[in-house]
């Protein structure tokens, strides 16, 4: 198959490239990502380019080195820039130390007819922002700020004059395969995951996304059962194993990251994020704290930072520890016992970033929640009014938008007005107020003086409303009324105390008047 140019290189995830600061900080800057070929780490062009003579080329240069040139660990810690009429081209350079298999390709390139000089860059780079220049350069010119590693997997991308078609590098078909062919090929049945028989945070992470996140590509792997082995069995390889539907992980092959960081030179992946690289998921946000706890368990042997004892005693990577101790003879419950936690935590880690920020948008294009701020002596409050059942939104609201005062108001019409408790936000003329006007709506007189007004707990003729000094909330029945009948007020009358209400209170002042008490008592 013949085109009218191609280039040779690594194909780095572009999600992954574009999560790193490094590269945020130059789209930040106005640098935009470029039209061709982003996220190819460049080894080398043709023009013309024959897909045959390349295959052969790559099964010369597999042959020479000896080793598989499918992937490269790639670390980033240089840029620089090139100018010309077109304009700035920003590209990165990687250190010399690492994507070693991409080195050994263009200096094997190098010495073979189809590589001109002339028409090549004599350095590896990627392109990061601006127009496709060509140089015959392009050395590191500075450090990056923020230096990063990306894996990547061998390529070759063809332009026929209409279209660009990537192929991909197989290494065990020795040619080079398109997309869906590479992705059927990819999808392996698999009957058994094989791991060591003390269970790690980092193996317990890997079952963990492999069952939940790996049916695509490992049909049947969600169910498959789990064996427990010291070493591989002797006599087949790990590619042999894997065709047999048995996967292993860092027991050889390609989720063993003592390898790939021993072939790297980096102690920079656990087989937690090979897997999540794998199978595409490692910028899923619901994973990130759970892959960071894995890779600092892992390769810093710190699961758990506190020096305090209880929360060490209480961390995850503690109690693994405990468990494998416990069932010592019998892993799986361990392994179970983990796992679940684990998926736990990612649900509600989905629900925080995933599904209660897709709530509020809603909520928002709906008329149902509205931001607005108020003044509390020299202090502005973030506020926010949201009608919603969900009562786990004022906690997202608060830890994730920052939100300092929020009336949430139920179906029901349960109204319920929470706080960012560090602001020690003064509620005590709000709760007065609404005391009264609810009692205007029964028909009744209250003889209460504003200090009884303003006390913390429930006053008996007005049971509707609970002041909650401890949590700096007030509750019409909180999140389980209980039989707590909703405020007569409705939504607009409440919402208007609130604003009348908030700038009459003295921020600090429960905080300061709790602390003076301790001290008298």
């Amino acid at each position: 198959m013949k085109f009218q140019k191609g280039w040779l290189g690594y194909e780095l995830s572009s999600s992954s490239l574009e999560h790193q600061p490094s590269v945020q900080a130059l789209r930040d800057a106005g640098i935009k990502k470029p039209m061709a070929q982003a996220g190819l780490l460049e080894v080398a062009s043709f023009s013309p380019a024959d897909l045959s003579t390349l295959t052969d080329l790559v099964k010369r240069a597999t042959q020479a080195r000896g080793q598989s040139l499918a992937t490269t660990n790639v670390l980033f810690n240089g840029c620089g820039a090139t100018e010309s009429p077109k304009g700035t081209e920003i590209y990165f350079v990687p250190d010399p130390v690492s994507a070693l298999e991409s080195f050994f390709l263009q200096s094997f390139l190098r010495e073979t007819p189809e590589y001109v000089t002339g028409k090549n860059c004599k350095d590896i780079f990627l392109r990061v922002g601006g127009p496709e220049i060509f140089a015959a350069a392009r050395p590191k010119q500075t450090d990056v700020s923020q230096p990063f590693q990306l894996l990547g997997t061998l390529v070759f991308v063809g332009d026929d004059g209409k279209a660009a078609h990537t192929y991909y590098w197989s290494d065990e078909e020795q040619q080079f395969l398109s997309k869906d062919e590479m992705e059927k090929k990819r999808s392996q049945p698999v009957h058994t995951i094989a791991i060591f028989p003390k269970i790690q945070a980092d193996t317990a992470t890997a079952v963990y996304l492999l069952r939940s996140f790996g049916e695509a590509l490992f049909p049947g792997i969600a169910e498959a059962k789990i064996e427990f082995w010291s070493a591989a069995p002797e006599g087949k390889s790990p590619e042999q194993l894997e065709k047999e539907g048995c996967l292993l992980i860092d027991l050889g092959g390609r989720f063993d990251h003592h390898l790939m960081n021993q072939r790297s030179g980096k102690r920079s992946e656990c087989a937690a994020s090979l897997i999540a690289k794998y199978l595409g998921v490692e910028d899923h946000l619901a994973l990130q704290k759970l892959l960071t706890w894995a890779k600092r368990d892992d390769l810093q042997g710190k699961g758990t930072v506190s020096a305090d004892p209880i929360d060490r005693a209480f961390g995850l990577s503690g109690i693994i520890m405990n468990l494998n101790r416990q069932y010592h003879e019998e892993p799986q419950k361990a392994l179970d016992i983990i796992v679940h936690l684990i998926g736990v935590h990612v649900a509600e880690e989905y629900r925080r970033h995933v599904e209660l920020p897709r709530e509020w948008e809603e909520l928002e294009a709906k008329g149902k929640a509205e931001s607005f701020i108020l003044q509390q002596g020299s202090a502005e409050l973030s506020t926010a009014v949201v009608e919603s059942d969900n009562t786990t939104l004022a906690g997202f609201l608060r830890a994730a938008k920052k939100v300092d005062l929020i009336l949430q108001r139920a179906s029901t019409g349960h109204t319920n007005i929470i706080t960012r408790q560090l602001r020690n936000i003064d509620l005590r003329p709000v709760i007065a107020a609404l005391r009264l006007a609810e009692a205007e709506k029964k028909g009744l007189k209250l003889p209460a003086s504003q200090e009884q007004l303003e006390a913390a707990g429930r006053l008996p003729e007005i049971e509707a409303w609970y002041y909650d000094d401890a949590a700096n909330t007030i509750q019409n029945g909180g999140a389980n009324p209980q039989g707590v009948k909703p405020t007569m007020l409705s939504k607009d009358e409440a919402v208007a105390i609130l604003k009348d209400e908030i700038p009459k209170g003295r921020i600090g002042s429960i905080k300061y008047k709790k602390a003076s008490e301790f001290e008298d008592g």
